[in-house]
C-alpha cells in the first residue's frame, strides 16, 4: 500500500503554517510520534481519510482593517496507518490533530507554538471538538 494525502492536499484551504509540503509535514509530525513511543517504529504507509476539520484565527491589522494577520491555525483528519517495529508490524486508525499558535510572531505576537495529537479509534466529530479545546490550550502554557 501508498502514501494517500488526498484528503487534505485535495482542499482549498491555506496551509501556509505547516510549511511548503503540508503532506510531508503531516507524515512527518505522526511518523515521529510513532517514534517517540517505540524507537524501532518506522512508518510503513499512512491514508488520510475523509473531510479534514479546519479552525483559522487572526487579527485584523489596525493600519489596514481589510487584511488579517493569522494567529492560530488547526488541522483535524482521519488517517488509517501501518507501523512496523522490531516486535510486530500493525495498523492504526484514528484522528491526527496539529494545533498551532503564534502564528503572528513575525508581526510582533508570541512565539510560536505547535502540538500535535494521535487519537487512536477516535472519530472526526469527536476530535473536531476537542481541537476548539485545543487550539486554545496553547495559550495556557
Amino acid at each position: 500500500m501508498f502514501d494517500d494525502f488526498g484528503a487534505l492536499t485535495d482542499r482549498d484551504h491555506w496551509l501556509g503554517w505547516m510549511g511548503e509540503d503540508p503532506a510531508a509535514a503531516v507524515r512527518a509530525a505522526i511518523g515521529t510520534m510513532l517514534a517517540d513511543q517505540n524507537p524501532t517504529a518506522e512508518l510503513m504507509w499512512l491514508r488520510l481519510v475523509g473531510d479534514p476539520y479546519f479552525l483559522t484565527g487572526g487579527r485584523r491589522l489596525p493600519e489596514d482593517p481589510d487584511r488579517v494577520v493569522p494567529t492560530r491555525a488547526a488541522l483535524a483528519v482521519g488517517f488509517e496507518l501501518c507501523v512496523a517495529s522490531s516486535e510486530a508490524v500493525g495498523e492504526l486508525r484514528g484522528v491526527f490533530s496539529w494545533v498551532a499558535a503564534g502564528l503572528d510572531e513575525e508581526a510582533g505576537g508570541p512565539p510560536r507554538r505547535d502540538r500535535t495529537y494521535l487519537d487512536l479509534d477516535e472519530e472526526l466529530p469527536r476530535a473536531a471538538e476537542l481541537l476548539d479545546q485545543r487550539i486554545y490550550e496553547l495559550d495556557e502554557e
